[in-house]
């Protein structure tokens, strides 16, 4: 049909094809670009709320008798969540903005 693509990944043809996302193992397109939008935005949430009670957990340890090993994972923890969060909060206002327009990727 007119507006379709066909992916060299998944081998069909989708309409409106936006791109093949690692992340979910499927082409975007047409049938499933809201719910690419709700993971996106589900994620950044969740990172924001990990990255927030992991800063409080930390605090907590510092007071607390805690092993080196537990709070180096809190550490570690609350960074890749910071990491989740900083790229997110660049990639979903880029997506909102092309669902916007008429564009894709």
């Amino acid at each position: 049909p007119d507006r379709c693509h066909h992916c060299r990944v998944c081998q069909s043809c989708i309409l409106r094809m936006d791109h093949h996302c690692p992340w979910v193992a499927n082409c975007i397109g047409y049938n499933n670009h809201k719910y690419f939008l709700l993971v996106v935005t589900y994620g950044l949430i969740s990172s924001v709320i990990v990255f927030q009670t992991m800063g409080r957990t930390i605090a907590e340890s510092k007071s607390e008798e805690c092993s080196q090993w537990f709070r180096f994972g809190l550490v570690l923890g609350r960074s890749q969540a910071f990491l989740v969060m900083c790229l997110l909060s660049a990639f979903l206002p880029w997506h909102l903005w092309l669902t916007s327009q008429p564009m894709t990727t």
